[in-house]
């Protein structure tokens, strides 16, 4: 995988993290009965994409 695929797949990761982070505040937010399913799946989905990105070959 070249350097620049990467750094695609980093940014694709981090806007994926930034917007389920955004969905889940959201969500604890504006939802007056929490649904704690739903907020561990939601927590499930950043951690496995964080764990990704921590596995991806450095770019520097």
């Amino acid at each position: 995988m070249s350097f620049q695929s990467i750094n695609q797949v980093k940014e694709q990761l981090i806007r994926e993290i930034t917007n389920l982070e955004r969905q889940l505040e959201h969500m604890r937010v504006n939802d007056d009965t929490v649904n704690f399913s739903m907020v561990q799946t939601y927590k499930e989905m950043i951690h496995s994409r964080r764990e990704m990105m921590a596995h991806l070959p450095r770019s520097t």
